[in-house]
């Protein structure tokens, strides 16, 4: 059988959409560049307008505002590199049933990573499984910039790891923090497979 070449995808796009695209494409720039790393972040009352005017759901719309204040996507591109400290954080913070605790930050050569501990506190009440839709925020001297590291979790529980760059001070009396509703559109529910039916080897 020999090769063939690829067909050419049937595409629907027509000057309406060329026309959106481009306002898209104008408004976005212009957002990002007068943001520049600022936190331009609007009150949760106007998102939960927008959310119910636009049907999104607010940590969709977050995230897009989180994304056009930030500077620039960054990577580590050597990794963290070596550990040169873990600082203490310890700030807790209660909203509804859930406990919300940053234990602490490991200062590496290229970065920090600061870590959260998400607890179900209300007893009376079975949760199997936490999806956290949050980013952290980090107000202080410079402009930080976040992402997330990892997650994992059950039972009520749930720890996430956040990539933070530059390298957060060790003293950090001049930092403060805050977690924001975050989520991409392209986030889709998980899907749960259950496995019942017996196994032999």
């Amino acid at each position: 059988m020999g090769w063939s070449s690829f067909q050419k995808i049937r595409s629907d796009y027509n000057d309406t959409f060329k026309q959106i695209d481009e306002n898209l494409l104008k408004l976005l720039t212009e957002r990002k560049e007068l943001a520049n790393g600022k936190n331009a972040f609007p009150p949760e009352s106007l998102m939960q307008e927008w959310s119910e005017k636009y049907k999104l759901d607010i940590p969709q719309i977050s995230w897009l505002i989180h994304s056009l204040n930030s500077r620039s996507s960054f990577m580590i591109l050597d990794g963290p590199n070596e550990l040169l400290a873990v600082i203490p954080i310890m700030k807790k913070s209660i909203v509804g049933d859930f406990e919300y605790i940053l234990t602490h930050s490991m200062q590496h050569q290229n970065c920090s990573m600061i870590y959260l501990e998400i607890k179900h506190t209300n007893k009376e009440e079975h949760v199997d499984h936490i999806l956290p839709q949050l980013m952290l925020l980090i107000d202080g001297p410079v402009s930080f910039d976040v992402s997330h590291h990892g997650a994992h979790g059950g039972g009520g529980e749930a720890k996430i790891s956040f990539l933070i760059y530059p390298s957060l001070p060790n003293n950090l009396d001049n930092i403060s923090f805050a977690l924001i509703p975050h989520a991409s559109p392209m986030d889709s529910s998980l899907k749960e497979v259950k496995l019942n039916k017996e196994v032999y080897f």
